[in-house]
């Protein structure tokens, strides 16, 4: 369990120095050339209210949180909410990466219990109940690495983001 859970922090990682790597690469994104709008006219008038846009049909839902799979014992079940929240902070806080580091910090201490509870049961499993437990419970892995994505993406660079990434002491 612990080691899905470090699966999911590593990938962020690795996306994280993936994106440092396509900008030391030459992908350098020209931050002072902005294009600038045309002046708009004065408006003289007054306008009425826009009306209330309809949701955008074109844009789907969120997908619903992948349910842990039947099997999982209560601390694997524990570990896998916990995963899921860690998404839930990553995708909450992608586009403010100073608030995203604070949120990392936060959640990494007040979890440390669990992530030595789930360090001390993945010490007692086998490699066969490990390999089990990651197959039942892949989608909930691949929903918590589609929440990170977006956030690493755009907070790869944040030297504070990588410090609280590097908080994470999983042993």
């Amino acid at each position: 369990m612990r080691r899905t859970f470090k699966i999911a922090l590593f990938s962020a990682i690795l996306l994280v120095a993936a994106c440092k790597k396509d900008n030391a690469a030459g992908t350098k994104v020209d931050e002072t050339t902005k294009p600038t709008d045309p002046p708009k006219p004065a408006d003289t008038a007054a306008k009425p209210a826009d009306p209330a846009k309809p949701a955008d049909p074109a844009k789907p839902a969120d997908p619903p949180a992948a349910a842990p799979a039947a099997g999982n014992s209560e601390l694997e079940t524990k570990g896998l909410a916990l995963m899921q929240k860690m998404g839930d902070v990553f995708a909450a806080n992608a586009k403010d990466c100073e608030k995203l580091a604070t949120e990392l910090k936060a959640f990494a201490a007040q979890n440390k219990p669990l992530i030595a509870e789930l360090s001390a049961l993945e010490k007692k499993q086998t490699e066969q109940e490990r390999t089990a437990f990651e197959a039942r419970n892949k989608g909930v892995q691949e929903a918590v690495m589609a929440k990170m994505g977006t956030a690493v993406k755009a907070c790869g660079e944040n030297q504070n983001v990588q410090a609280a990434m590097k908080d994470f002491q999983m042993e």
